[in-house]
Order: structure tokens, then C-alpha cells, then sequence
């Protein structure tokens, strides 16, 4: 085994060195001091992600690392099952070992004509052993050495691909954790859980800017709707509503059937409680305004109509830990998200898309609101003022908040 690059990722700190820096760290002891002439390093680390199959390192002289992110629909790519990653990831092979000869035709993978345009001379690639499939983490080693690698060499390469897979499968399965944890909780909740807030009952009192959101008649809907439709027409309203959220820094911690819970906590003095309603009505006005584009859309497409109905309130919540010893949930409770959820009920009954309390509306300053007069709402003492954006004046907002950000 090539003494200098074990040694780099037997360092103590190695497993929390940024992934691109222990692969510069691993090739250049490789090149200056175990004597193996690489001219290129690639390595590809599995990720348990919604969206991203695998994120792909690529190393080359006078550049150093760079990283590319795989989707699922590119593990799915013509292109990817024709190259020699494919057979490593699939199991189908451990290791694919290629000298690039002048005129050689044909070669078995598209990447080894680019590598032999660019004067390569050799290509060496091999999977790190792991405990299951989808932690396999497949590299490659290229040179333009003339004659390629000494069978010493690759040799060397092979046997340090363990001990590089066991850095690098860490590395893939700490980010899966964060990733996973902010798909499931939402990035502040997961960074709480991360930090080591897991105890039932582990609360704390935050002030924020609480959004619900609904779906209109999704009780009949669910009645009418094979379940594959339904379940199309939740991925596309939620994901209308999140990305207008996440968009404005907010955070998304539950969905509830067919409703979305999100909170713009509060970090400061009034200021902040004014900066906390604006970004929630602007999250409002832009979940809106996607989801009436995509409800016509919809419409077009012979499907099941797509109306939602948004409330705002600001005030304090329990956030954090709730459940049983076994079963845990990171939320928000309080009068508050109670209050905020019984206002959107009345975006049916007072036939606007988007209502809000005086606490959100006081702070919005010249924002195009209706007075809606006061309501009395089930479960709470007191009627309650309300205040409602239009369809249009809900859409104009949404697009001057975007031309600000551009």
C-alpha cells in the first residue's frame, strides 16, 4: 500500500476534513511522494438523498477537486450505463483495469476516448468494499505516463481503495444523515437534532411568524381521485408552498394530511418580528401564485383542480421534542399555530386566498390588504380581526418580492 496517501487519511482529522481536501491531500502524496503518476482522480460517493443519487469528485492538475451532483434521472442516463461506473455501482465488477492505446477502436466506454484525446495512457478503476450496496464508493486513477501504470503501481492503487472507501463512505453517510434529516425535519430542526436536542419534553419558547396552508376540497377530491392521482396533486401543491417558503428562509415542519406547517422564527427585537411577517407573507403570496400557475396547468391537462388557502399569525410557540419515550416528533405547538389554523378556515368562508391576523398585518406596512372585520373562531375566546389579500394582489406581490431578490 502506498505509504504517504495511507498515512494522509490514517490522520487523526481525516474523517472530518472536507472530502475535496483529503482528496487533494491523498493524490498529491501520491504523485510527489509514493511515486504514482496521476493525472486524473475521480471518486463518487453515494448519497441517501430525495434527489441526488451521488456526488462526484473529480481531481486534475492545477485545478484540484471539483464536485458534481448525480441526480436520480442521470443514474437513469443512457450516457451513465455506458460507462465504467455503472458495472462498479451495480456490483457487476470491482475493478475495470483499461491501457488507452493509439487508434484503438472500439473502446468499451466513451471516457476512455476522451482520456486517450487528452494524451492519457492508462485507466484503473475500482469499488471500495461495503456492507451494503448503495455505500459503494467507486474511484479511478488515470495517467499519461508513457507505457501507463507499473503493475506495482496499480497494485498499490487497489490496496489503498479500502481504507480510501472507509474515509469517503463516512464522509457519504454524514451527509446522508444531515440530508435526510433536513428532508424529513427541516434544516433547523435538523441541525437541533444534529447538535444533540433529542430528549422528550427538551423545549423551548420562540417567537415566529407561523403560515398554514391547505388544500380546498381535498376531501372530496381524495373520493374521486385514484390514488395515484391524488397523491399527484399533494407532491404538486406542497411543493408549490415549500419552495416559496424555503425561498424566503422559513421552515417547513409539517405536513398534516393535506396541509403544510411552516414557521419564520423570530431572531431579535421588532425589527426582526417585521422582517419575520414580510418574509411570511411574501412566502404566502409566492406559494400562491405557483400554485395558480400550476392549478391551470392542471386544468389544462384534464386534471383535478389545485386551490389552496393560506393563514398568517405571529406569536409564541413551544418548539421542539414531543412524543412518546420511543416515538418522537420535532414541532411546534401552541395557542399561536391553533390560532393560525383555525384562520385558514375562513379563506373558504370569506372567499379570499390568503387572511392574517393584526399581528401579521400591522407589520406589512403599504402591502395591499382587505379588512375582513372580526370573526369568531372555534376554540378561541375572543373574535378575531382579520385581515385578506386578493388572488391579484397576492400575485403582484409575489412578483415584485422576486424582481427585489433578482
Amino acid at each position: 500500500m502506498p505509504a504517504a496517501a495511507a498515512a494522509v487519511l490514517l490522520a487523526p482529522d481525516a474523517r472530518r476534513t472536507p472530502v475535496a481536501d483529503v482528496i487533494d491531500a491523498v493524490v498529491r502524496a501520491l504523485r510527489e511522494q509514493d511515486g504514482i503518476p496521476i493525472d486524473r482522480a475521480s471518486f463518487s460517493l453515494p448519497m441517501l438523498h430525495p434527489e441526488v443519487r451521488s456526488t462526484q469528485f473529480i481531481w486534475e492538475p492545477g485545478v484540484g477537486s471539483r464536485s458534481i451532483q448525480r441526480t436520480y434521472a442521470s443514474a437513469t442516463a443512457v450516457l451513465y450505463k455506458r460507462s465504467p461506473i455503472y458495472p462498479l455501482y451495480t456490483g457487476a465488477a470491482d475493478v475495470i483495469r483499461h491501457r488507452i492505446v493509439p487508434d484503438e477502436t472500439p473502446r468499451p466506454y466513451p471516457i476512455l476516448d476522451e482520456l486517450a484525446a487528452e494524451g492519457f495512457t492508462d485507466y484503473l478503476a475500482a469499488v471500495a468494499p461495503a456492507d451494503t450496496s448503495w455505500e459503494r464508493a467507486p474511484g479511478s486513477w488515470a495517467t499519461r505516463a508513457p507505457g501507463g501504470f507499473a503493475e506495482e503501481q496499480v497494485r498499490g492503487l487497489l490496496a489503498l481503495m479500502p481504507l480510501l472507501g472507509l474515509v469517503l463512505t463516512t464522509f457519504a453517510q454524514r451527509s446522508s444523515t444531515r440530508a435526510l434529516l433536513e428532508t424529513y425535519l427541516g434544516s433547523d430542526a435538523a441541525s437541533r437534532v444534529l447538535d444533540g436536542h433529542i430528549r422528550r419534553g427538551e423545549i423551548v419558547d420562540v417567537e415566529a411568524a407561523v403560515c398554514f396552508c391547505d388544500l380546498r376540497n381535498f376531501t372530496e377530491l381524495s373520493q374521486q381521485l385514484e390514488q395515484a392521482e391524488l397523491i399527484e396533486l399533494l407532491d404538486d401543491a406542497f411543493g408549490a408552498v415549500v419552495g416559496a417558503v424555503e425561498a424566503e428562509r422559513g421552515d417547513v415542519l409539517k405536513f398534516i394530511g393535506d396541509a403544510v406547517l411552516a414557521v419564520f422564527r423570530v431572531e431579535g427585537d421588532e425589527a426582526a418580528r417585521v422582517d419575520a411577517v414580510t418574509r411570511a407573507f411574501r412566502a404566502a403570496c409566492g406559494a400562491l401564485e405557483r400554485a395558480s400557475a400550476l392549478h391551470l396547468e392542471r386544468l389544462a391537462a384534464g386534471k383535478a383542480p389545485m386551490v389552496i388557502g393560506l393563514s398568517l399569525h405571529l406569536g409564541h410557540v413551544a418548539y421542539g421534542n414531543i412524543g412518546s419515550p420511543t416515538r418522537l416528533d420535532f414541532t411546534v405547538i401552541g395557542a399561536a399555530v391553533n390560532l393560525a389554523s383555525r384562520l385558514e378556515g375562513l379563506c373558504r368562508t370569506l372567499g379570499y386566498p390568503i387572511v392574517m391576523s393584526d399581528a401579521v398585518a400591522s407589520r406589512l406596512g403599504a402591502a395591499p390588504l382587505v379588512d375582513a372585520g372580526s370573526h369568531p373562531l372555534k376554540g378561541i375566546a375572543e373574535p378575531v380581526h382579520v385581515w385578506a389579500v386578493t388572488e391579484g394582489a397576492a400575485a403582484e406581490s409575489a412578483l415584485n418580492s422576486a424582481t427585489e431578490r433578482s
